[in-house]
């Protein structure tokens, strides 16, 4: 049950928040500011990384004694931050890291989805006396709502199989606050193959749930908007 409720914590905190930070770089790619076009060329390095290289960069960095990252947070004068080395705190370093990597992901899906509104729907909200965050709330939101979904479903598979970044960076520890099911059934196989085998299946349960839940509310979606 600890791994479920891990696989499920992970998975469900990452996709969330690559869906609205995914949201919010598209929407700044929509525009011409300088930080659009700086980002524009470089937001697809992350996704062309392997998740073990990955997971061992991140690790190094996150490292409490001499990672950069709480080198970083003294310059602004938050003290030091365990990470990944302390049992409160490594899940959130964990779906920290899936954020930084798959974000992109979901920010050119998004973007994709918002060149494809016409720009007349926009023109025609503009002439109603619609302000930029009306428009974006009631009419590009709900466009690219299907977007966003369906960038989810493939999200959500592969957060509750993953293994590289979390193998990697933790190994299921410490404790047990990291052990997902992928990765308790990696190291239970060693010591009994049918019982790794069984809790590969439980994860495979909950992967089929979930994505069949997703796709319902994206035809769901998909109907309201078409």
């Amino acid at each position: 049950m600890n791994s479920i409720r891990a696989t499920l914590v992970y998975a469900g905190s990452a996709v969330f928040a690559e869906a609205a930070f995914g949201l919010a770089l598209a929407k700044l790619f929509a525009t011409e500011v300088f930080l659009a076009r700086v980002m524009r060329p470089v937001i697809h390095l992350p996704l062309v990384l392997p998740p073990m290289s990955v997971a061992l960069m991140w690790t190094t960095m996150m490292d409490p004694q001499s990672g950069i990252m709480n080198y970083l947070l003294s310059l602004v004068g938050i003290g030091r931050f365990a990470w990944i080395s302390d049992p409160n705190t490594a899940m959130f370093s964990l779906v920290f890291i899936d954020v930084w990597t798959y974000t992109p992901f979901f920010a050119l899906i998004v973007f994709a989805g918002l060149q494809g509104i016409n720009e007349e729907v926009r023109e025609a909200a503009r002439v109603n006396g619609a302000k930029g965050w009306a428009t974006f709330l009631h009419i590009e939101l709900p466009l690219v709502t299907p977007y966003i979904l369906i960038a989810a479903v493939f999200r959500l598979i592969e957060s509750l199989n993953q293994f590289d970044i979390i193998f990697g960076t933790t190994q299921g520890g410490p404790g047990n606050s990291t052990s997902v099911l992928s990765v308790r059934a990696y190291v239970t196989a060693f010591l009994s193959f049918g019982r790794g085998a069984a809790l590969m299946v439980v994860n495979w349960m909950i992967v089929l749930i979930g994505t069949f839940t997703m796709v319902k509310l994206w035809r769901f979606v998909r109907q309201r908007v078409s």
